[in-house]
């Protein structure tokens, strides 16, 4: 099943839902595209704009709109139907959706705004030229700085790993430089990496879905011994082949573009089976015009 079908099944299954409060699982929604949750978030937002939470939010409070114009039914009854546990949390979200009350929205019967439901289509899009390359990592670690990120905001997230990687660069720049493989090439490059989800409890004991970024420079495990290891995170890449897409644009809106290149027109149409939620960055910082490299590993059983 291609990316565009998974959506499909996602999208038919969040609009099955819609109603009569249902709580609508994020990892439920994820597995009807055979995605891990992670992963379908991020994919859901690259291609529609929206994060899941807000596609589903704006879904509901569209109809709730239509049926408060065509029903006598109560607004008590109408908050409970689309998932709001009281009237006025309801009445607070539908204002700000709507920009009116639902007491005026019923006495006028007007002031309504619509969300329809996304429709994915095969069209005539495409045509980018994405240079890529296989390459094989075997053995390998980032030694650097790592942080722990949620996984539920993929926007969110987009803002503090750019931020968390200038904050390393500004600070320990010189600590980073020091780090070197005997294998490495003249160019120096430094590498971010992002694990798989793990869950995480918090004080009050809620499950927290979570994946570790780590941000560095990458050495051999063997090497690892001629480090203080004090000082830095250490943290093995899977070894195997990986998908290495080049960035000539290194601005984080750049690099999102590539992404949304990668997810809607190179996979859905490749053989490749990817590995899911782990990705690899690379940035050589010594050319006079830096170059980026993104890389997603394939999955052994790529068909």
């Amino acid at each position: 099943m291609n990316w565009t079908e998974g959506l499909i099944n996602a999208i038919d299954y969040i609009e099955t839902h819609l109603i009569d409060g249902e709580v609508l699982d994020q990892n439920t929604i994820a597995r009807q595209a055979y995605s891990s949750p992670d992963n379908f978030r991020k994919v859901f937002h690259l291609i529609t704009g929206y994060t899941i939470g807000e596609y589903i939010r704006n879904r509901r409070l569209s109809l709730a709109g239509e049926e408060l114009i065509s029903s006598n039914r109560t607004v008590t009854d109408i908050a409970l139907e689309y998932g709001y546990d009281t009237p006025e949390s309801f009445t607070k979200a539908f204002t700000r959706f709507h920009g009116n009350s639902p007491t005026y929205v019923r006495n006028n019967k007007s002031g309504l705004h619509n969300f329809t439901r996304i429709v994915l289509r095969v069209t005539a899009d495409g045509g980018s030229m994405l240079n890529y390359r296989i390459v094989k990592i075997n053995n390998m670690c980032i030694a650097g700085y790592s942080r722990v990120f949620t996984s539920l905001d993929t926007a969110k997230n987009n803002v503090l790993i750019p931020k968390f990687t200038r904050e390393c660069c500004s600070q320990s720049w010189d600590k980073l430089m020091e780090i070197k493989s005997t294998d490495e090439k003249p160019n120096n490059c430094l590498f971010g990496y992002r694990s798989n989800d793990f869950i995480n409890i918090d004080k009050f004991n809620n499950e927290i879905s979570c994946f570790n970024y780590t941000f560095g420079r990458m050495i051999t495990k063997q090497e690892i011994s001629g480090l203080n290891i004090s000082d830095y995170s250490i943290t093995s890449i899977p070894d195997g082949e990986w998908i290495c897409f080049d960035c000539s644009d290194t601005t984080p809106a750049g690099q999102q573009s590539l992404w949304y290149k990668i997810y809607t027109e190179f996979l859905p149409f490749s053989h490749y089976n990817i590995a899911p939620d782990i990705t690899l960055e690379c940035s050589n910082v010594s050319l006079k015009k830096e170059q980026n490299y993104l890389l997603l590993q394939i999955r052994p059983d790529k068909v």
